[in-house]
């Protein structure tokens, strides 16, 4: 071949080639060779963007799904004040004071084994299930409020909101306990329900109390556990004076106070503690 033949060889440098369209191109092809079908023409940068994608898509369901059943473990404890933890996102707990908390998560589900007392104010999701476990029952609830009690001989289990389900080691279920309801479950297996009379015994908690006709020294005693204070009597004569009436969520100086003017008597701070007095 001469120089003549090599310079009549379009070069790639001659734009015009590359302004080329191509399903015209094909169409032209198709109905010289007698081809009906269509080809299906693909855009390489097209393909790539369906492919970033798709890598994204499954990157970020892999990550939801490990961030939602990986494993957690987290231990809160109490000793001589109360305490607060939030878990769950906002699924709040409260530990009274002497009490120990220990939050696991395995398989989508959220337990926690208790020792003591704790109130617990669980976010609502019905699709997740949250768990309180104590030496005596097992506690099942999908969003709702509620105070759990471990005692030496007994777990009592008060609901404040929503609906609770209660399940003893032998397998027994009390279900649907909602608001006013107090569960009591003994050693051997045994469970009762009935309605709150009061929740004084969550008031450390809640700091709600109900007296009537109740004695000062059992008034004085439930006060002192939940606003944490040391106190005692003048007179013994004093711890017998019946109360009726109602403290919801107020100060312990208006507490106190009302129940000066109340009772007519003296409370007086001595130190650390208080003297109740004629």
């Amino acid at each position: 071949m001469n120089t003549n033949e090599w310079n009549d060889i379009p070069r790639i440098t001659d734009l015009s080639l590359l302004d080329i369209d191509v399903n015209k191109e094909w169409a032209r092809f198709a109905a010289n060779a007698g081809i009906k079908k269509e080809p299906k023409i693909f855009s390489l940068i097209g393909l790539m963007k369906i492919a970033a994608a798709i890598v994204i898509v499954l990157g970020v369901s892999f990550t939801i799904y490990k961030f939602n059943s990986k494993a957690y473990n987290e231990t809160f404890a109490s000793a001589g004040t109360t305490v607060e933890a939030v878990v769950e996102n906002s699924t709040q707990i409260s530990l009274n004071k002497n009490s120990e908390a220990v939050c696991t998560k395995e398989d989508g589900v959220f337990s926690v084994a208790l020792k003591g007392q704790a109130y617990f104010d669980v976010e609502k999701n019905p699709q997740r299930e949250f768990r309180v476990k104590t030496s005596d029952v097992t506690v099942i609830v999908h969003g709702t409020s509620f105070d759990v009690c471990e005692r030496e001989n007994m777990t009592i289990v008060t609901v404040t909101s929503g609906n609770v389900e209660v399940r003893n080691n032998q397998g027994e279920v009390k279900d649907n306990l909602t608001k006013g309801k107090q569960l009591v479950c003994l050693k051997n297996g045994e469970m009762k329900v009935s309605e709150v009379e009061n929740f004084n015994s969550i008031a450390w908690k809640l700091k709600k109390f109900e007296f009537e006709n109740t004695p000062m020294k059992q008034v004085v005693s439930q006060l002192s556990k939940a606003y944490d204070f040391k106190y005692c009597f003048e007179d013994c004569e004093l711890e017998e004076i019946p109360l009726t009436g109602e403290f919801d969520n107020q100060s312990l100086e208006t507490v106190l106070t009302v129940l000066e003017q109340t009772l007519d008597i003296k409370i007086e701070r001595e130190g650390c503690s208080y003297k109740i007095k004629k």
